[in-house]
């Protein structure tokens, strides 16, 4: 099963990881170079000497993103480490990538409970609980406190189910947390939901944060499950391999045993302690109050790796995993009703994960209309959709920007619908009573009663040459040539043609 540093170590193999000897300040140095590479599209960072900690105690960024579609950058995929963290290889194009999950993702893996693992090599508990013994960072020098990310494990009241999400944490105190579970942007409701069955039982609700392990434990604590659905068993299938779990020393969870740490402890159902300001993918929160969270055991491995995300700066982990998981989804909620007409759905993190590009064939009058109610209806995340041929390459949003300004009609092609409540990551400032109750698509294909011939060619690498030349253009481009950056090449989608 691989792990957080078999993770780094293929990044390191592959050229995505830079490790950084000199000594970083854990004080905002740490989070601006990691807002650097985001900016940059550069290599996740290992951080191996952190300012005022002993050796061995080191930080890792930036682990699941990568760089801007919007420009070639050495034919690197912007889902090239996320795609690693399954075991696949880097430069899996998108759509494969998106049915790998799929596909995965349907045929989960239940876990595996063991007596012990790497994660409880050191434990302190009691008076020897001390946060401040692990370099989380001060990300920017507005944050209201020292940050951490990563996925928080709680147990329904009533039944047997454990809950998995990825979420914020800043530290309070010596052994005090707080935690962004209550309010938005968030694809899941389920620790909200659990928290308020303890909450009115007057009980405080045990928790356990766990960092590292398997990189797909990530992944699937982001995905948006159903209810009772335990995201354990979605990070074995989309590893291929059984997660193994251990039980925590203060409380009944199962948390990773592969983990790098784990802190435990328990949520309070009255009491409360400010959280914030922090640098998320939506600007600055304000300062609110969040249930005090007391962490009464901390578990680690002996020379601990802390990841950490920099939100805030494209493109960050959060955007990178929100964009491939909820896609994928939508794409198996829409497939299961039209099959090939929709080729692929992608919520481009570039554009903040405000949009949702979706490549179709149009085969009647009215499809795009029908789709979009469907996505809008199974996702609340954004609030514009744009549709696109089936000819555009999923990583080509200069195409897809194109196409909207030359194809779409002012008036013909927005449409707008109505009876929709507020959308998770749209900004739009003070917002007004009943504002944000509508949603818009746009439409940037062809009119599904044109014949194949009727339709203007757009003229590019795949439309404008033949079989031949194409195969061996690519082949001196790769062998002969050696070119920095790999060509995109989009090969015809299956239905091309048969639309009626």
């Amino acid at each position: 099963m691989i792990e957080l540093r078999d993770y780094i170590e293929a990044l390191q193999e592959r050229g995505e990881l830079l490790s950084i000897d000199e000594e970083i300040d854990w004080k905002v140095e740490a989070g601006a170079l990691a807002a650097m590479s985001n900016r940059t599209g550069a290599q996740a960072m290992h951080l191996r000497k952190i300012k005022g900690y002993p050796a061995g105690y080191t930080m890792a960024s930036n682990l699941f993103t990568g760089p801007d579609h919007m420009f070639y950058c050495g034919g690197r995929k912007m889902w090239g480490r996320i795609a690693m963290a399954m075991e696949l290889d880097p430069m899996v194009d998108y759509e494969t990538l998106i049915d790998t999950i799929n596909e995965r993702c349907a045929n989960t893996i239940m876990p595996i409970k063991v007596t012990s693992g790497p994660v409880k090599e050191e434990i302190h508990s009691g008076s020897e609980v001390n946060l401040y013994q692990f370099p989380f960072p001060l990300i920017t020098d507005k944050d209201g406190g020292r940050y951490g990310a990563g996925v928080l494990m709680t147990k329904d009241v009533a039944s047997e189910w454990q809950n998995w999400g990825v979420y914020r944490f800043m530290v309070a105190g010596r052994d005090r947390l707080v935690c962004d579970f209550l309010t938005e942007p968030s694809l899941s409701n389920d620790t909200k939901l659990i928290y308020s069955k303890y909450k009115a039982l007057g009980r405080p609700m045990p928790f356990a944060i766990a960092l590292g392990g398997a990189p797909t434990i990530m992944l699937a604590a982001a995905m948006k499950l159903p209810p009772g659905v335990s995201e354990v068993d979605y990070a074995g299938g989309l590893n291929l391999d059984p997660i193994n779990l251990v039980k925590a020393e203060t409380s009944e969870l199962l948390v990773p045993s592969d983990a790098e740490i784990v802190i435990e402890g328990e949520i309070s159902p009255t009491e409360t302690v400010e959280e914030g300001p922090y640098a998320s993918i939506k600007g600055y929160s304000k300062v609110v109050r969040r249930p005090l969270m007391k962490v009464t055991a901390i578990t680690h491995r002996k020379d601990p790796i802390i990841p950490f995300v920099v939100d805030g700066t494209k493109i960050s982990d959060t955007q990178a995993i929100i964009s491939i998981t909820e896609s994928a989804r939508l794409l198996q909620a829409n497939n299961c009703d039209w099959q090939e007409p929709v080729r692929y759905i992608k919520i481009p993190a570039e554009w903040n994960l405000g949009i949702c590009v979706v490549s179709i064939i149009p085969v009647a009058p009215g499809f795009a209309f029908r789709i979009a109610r469907q996505i809008f209806t199974n996702s609340n995340l954004f609030d514009k959709i744009i549709f696109i041929e089936s000819d555009v390459d999923p990583g080509s949003l200069f195409r897809v920007q194109n196409d909207w300004v030359q194809k779409v009609h002012p008036q013909k092609n927005h449409h707008v619908l109505y009876g929709f409540p507020p959308a998770v990551m749209p900004n739009y400032g003070e917002k007004e009573s009943g504002e944000g109750t509508t949603r818009m698509y746009i439409d940037a294909t062809w009119p599904s009663w044109w014949k194949p011939e009727e339709r203007p060619l757009a003229i590019s690498f795949e439309n404008g040459y033949p079989a031949e030349l194409k195969e061996r253009v690519l082949k001196r481009w790769r062998e002969e040539f050696k070119f920095p950056a790999e060509p995109m090449v989009l090969p015809p989608h299956p239905m091309f043609g048969k639309q009626k």
